[in-house]
């Protein structure tokens, strides 16, 4: 019976050192979590400066985050300012919770010190732009920035990259179908090339998931918000002000920039990974837009539909303008295609695996008016 009870003995003593042994190893990895959180502290926003980077910043602070504000070397703070006085208002004590760094994602080495540190990175840099001119330069900052951001995430050991791409980016769904996360992109003359770099850099992205970063992209509608009303969507209520009387049969849709930062912060502080989000709140036909819009800032509504044919010529007599000026134009080839595109986008995903919901369009054309009033 002795060898018998010497070899129960000895198997319950290995058992309770493999017990031991994977206690410490939970242990062990637990304490590397916290160091890992402890070492990586500050949220870093890439195009902080921008307008969606900008109210980004701001509902960080707000949330009680640390910010580390990304821009190129002499950007202009002009709207970034702006938009703090008018989301922070007395909590502008705040800002002392941002540091500047001047680091272009193009400059690889730039990333690496600037992401030094970072808990997350949220990527909001990009060129917007529809003039064949600046093409080069959107390949340059959408694709190979986006790679960059990748690079030195991946370098860093970053936590997290929160991407932020575009509904540009998701494939086109047949005639009165809603686009989802799930529709496939496709290859199409009709695609511009814009849209075209924020999908290539999704795949940067995508690619960075594989290589081990935790990763999630959203991809907003028109982003509405408050913001240089000489830029972007922010010339919209700029239009209707100075009294157009023109709209487009389109139909698009469209986002509150405050809601966008809140998913993005939501997707930052939870465990989803490799996951993307649709934003759009309401899909809105431009003149219903523009309407609504006029309807608020008690202007008339614009009642005359710019037709195909007169796009056509718009655009080409500013091709021609663009020449000698230098300036981008307002309405190129692509954009007077676009804006005859009907598309609608489903929010089903963000609202119900999320249980977020996305403010309506009226509160936030409400809220930006109120801004230049």
């Amino acid at each position: 019976m002795l060898p018998g009870r010497f070899s129960d003995e000895i198997r319950s003593s290995v058992s309770s050192g493999r017990r031991k042994d994977s206690s410490m190893a939970k242990i062990i990895l637990f304490v590397r979590k916290v160091c890992l959180i402890l070492q990586h502290s500050m949220e870093v926003v890439t195009g902080a400066n921008g307008f969606l980077g900008a109210h980004l910043c701001a509902s960080l602070l707000l949330a009680g985050k640390t910010v580390k504000a990304c821009k190129r070397k002499g950007a202009s703070l002009a709207q970034f300012n702006q938009i703090m006085d008018w989301r922070l208002g007395a909590d502008m004590a705040l800002m002392q919770h941002l540091t500047w760094e001047d680091a272009d994602i193009l400059d690889y080495e730039a990333l690496l010190k600037a992401f030094e540190g970072a808990r997350r990175v949220y990527h909001c840099a990009a060129v917007v732009s529809f003039w064949p001119k600046r093409r080069d330069e959107l390949f340059q900052t959408n694709v190979e920035g986006t790679a960059h951001v990748v690079n030195a995430c991946l370098a860093l050991q970053i936590p997290k990259l929160l991407y932020v791409s575009s509904i540009a980016a998701i494939g086109r769904s047949g005639k009165g179908e809603m686009i989802t996360e799930e529709t496939p992109w496709s290859e199409s003359k009709n695609n511009s090339q814009y849209s075209i770099t924020k999908y290539l850099a999704e795949m940067e992205v995508w690619r960075g998931q594989e290589e081990g970063l935790d990763v999630a992209i959203v991809n907003p509608g028109i982003i509405l918000g408050e913001g240089d009303w000489n830029k972007g969507s922010c010339r919209f209520f700029k239009m209707i002000m100075d009294g157009s009387s023109f709209y487009t049969r389109g139909m698009n849709g469209y986002v509150d920039v405050v809601d966008v930062a809140k998913v993005l912060i939501h997707l930052a502080d939870s465990d989803i990974k490799g996951q993307r989000y649709i934003l759009v709140a309401e899909n809105l036909t431009v003149r219903a837009f523009l309407t609504m819009v006029a309807q608020k800032m008690n202007k008339p509504a614009p009642k005359r539909e710019a037709k195909s044919w007169m796009l056509q010529i718009a655009w080409r007599i500013l091709a021609l303008k663009a020449l000698i000026d230098k300036k981008e134009p307002l309405i190129t080839q692509e954009t007077a295609r676009t804006s005859l595109n009907t598309y609608t986008y489903s929010n089903r995903k963000v609202e119900q695996t999320l249980s977020l919901k996305l403010g309506s369009i009226a509160t936030c054309t409400e809220r930006v008016i109120s801004r230049i009033n």
